[in-house]
């Protein structure tokens, strides 16, 4: 991983956690985000019209990979608020990171998509995944269980990572295409395809609120004149910028889902200070793996 990379990922782990915290205290819904979403669509919008891109050349593949992004990012949100209404930050936070960090590893090896990681890499990954899987729970005993979940809870989790893995992945190749087309600088194409990709989460979410009379009254009563989805807007989509940013910096996207993994300690340490969430053995422990994993991926 170069120099630029790891200071692009290192300011959107706190952005990350920033935008989590918030949506977690504030128990967002579908509405909330249709907000978030729209907001980091117009602060985009510049870049879209500024980029020169050669929309002709792009080629159907492009719009494929898209179209996977935008569904795979409105699977996540639906995934996470869901999630977030059931469990405290320190409980969803790190399973709904640490799960990705497994499906990119074995998605991008077995599809063959960039530098294969190596030995020491790879091991890093796997102390990152401990380390994820055991901050959620009460016990040292209870690694690599689901014990202290509640189940119902278990599905938004996993719809929110494999969004998280699928969205990840769409933008690491479709970003190359869409480069390749553009005569503009990198900040500027990226945030054009950024652009792109939030008015499709935008379009993507509203029928799931304008179909929901729950959530039409939450976007009139609460969303709309709250200020925190329009703060997460610009928070996500600030820390998602540099995060396609450092993409081009590194030989395998896998590097970057790990890496991003720091921001738990960043999440779980807001839950404890600011929604007094208990800390815990596993915790401390948990986010020991993480910093661990960390060390031995980028070596």
């Amino acid at each position: 991983m170069t120099l630029t990379a790891f200071l692009l990922i290192f300011f959107s782990i706190f952005l990350h956690a920033g935008w989590n915290f918030m949506s977690k205290a504030t128990r967002p819904s579908a509405a909330y985000y249709l907000i978030a979403n729209a907001v980091a669509a117009v602060i985009l919008t510049p870049f879209l019209f500024l980029a020169r891109i050669s929309w002709k050349d792009l080629g159907g593949a492009f719009w494929i990979f898209l179209a996977g992004s935008i569904c795979f990012e409105v699977i996540y949100a639906i995934g996470l608020f869901r999630t977030y209404k059931r469990n405290d930050i320190s409980m969803a936070y790190p399973m709904v990171r640490a799960l990705p960090v497994l499906f990119t590893a074995i998605l991008t090896m077995t599809l063959g998509l960039g530098k294969t990681p190596g030995v020491l890499a790879c091991c890093g990954f796997a102390v990152v995944a401990s380390g994820c899987f055991l901050l959620p729970q009460k016990h040292l005993k209870d690694l690599f269980t689901l014990k202290n979940l509640d189940k119902k809870a278990l599905i938004p989790i996993l719809i929110a990572a494999c969004g998280t893995t699928g969205y990840t992945l769409m933008d690491s190749l479709g970003t190359v295409p869409f480069k390749a087309c553009s005569v503009s600088g990198n900040l500027i194409t990226v945030g054009a395809y950024l652009c792109l990709v939030q008015i499709g989460i935008a379009l993507g979410l509203a029928p799931v609120v304008f179909c929901s009379g729950r959530e039409i009254v939450e976007l009139r009563r609460k969303c709309l004149l709250s200020p925190w989805p329009w703060l997460c807007g610009i928070f996500s989509t600030t820390a998602y910028f540099l995060v396609v940013t450092a993409m081009g910096y590194v030989d395998n996207v896998t590097f970057i889902q790990v890496f991003r993994q720091a921001s738990l300690p960043v999440g779980v340490a807001a839950g404890i200070i600011f929604l007094h969430e208990k800390i815990s053995v596993p915790k401390i422990a948990g986010t020991a793996l993480v910093v661990a994993g960390l060390v031995m991926t980028v070596l």
